[in-house]
């Protein structure tokens, strides 16, 4: 992230696209390059809440995520894979325990609200499970079902 806001409020509503209201820490709007202009442009006395273009199933799926890290320390995304998923075991553990559906949900917030530290966790976790994988695996899953598809692949 580009930058950061210091001074955050204790707690701020974001206002779903489905019209539902959620009570969430203010640290969330670092985490995320849309709720940070979204702040940025519409704080005032006035506005209470911050509209998002996201369902809150979606929004309630990243928000139990984010329970696993620190929001009180700033991301700094590690280039290194290893580095990266021992840093966050429990977050990774919490995305191998997960349904695909609900990663689904879940990717629909972090991509939206442009959440870097979500999405790197995501990815890795997509690349570790693709590593468990056979080649003919992951082009089954890619491409479909294909007739000349056998374990030789």
């Amino acid at each position: 992230m580009a930058s950061i806001i210091v001074n955050l409020p204790e707690t701020i509503k974001i206002r779903t696209c489905d019209n539902e209201v959620l009570m969430v820490t203010g640290r969330l709007i670092n985490e995320s390059e849309v709720l940070k202009k979204a702040f940025e442009m519409q704080h005032s006395p006035e506005s209470d809440e911050i509209p998002v273009p996201v369902e809150s199933a979606s929004l309630k799926k990243a928000l139990e995520f984010f329970e696993y890290f620190d929001l009180d320390e700033v991301y700094t995304p590690d280039l290194d894979r290893e580095i990266f998923s021992e840093a966050n075991v429990p977050a990774m553990k919490f995305l191998a325990g997960m349904p695909e559906a609900d990663k689904v949900l879940m990717q629909q917030a972090i991509d939206i609200l442009q959440c870097n530290r979500l999405a790197d966790c995501l990815l890795l976790s997509i690349l570790d499970a693709l590593n468990k994988q056979k080649v003919y695996q992951i082009r089954e899953n890619f491409f479909g079902d294909c007739d000349s598809c056998t374990e030789e692949c």
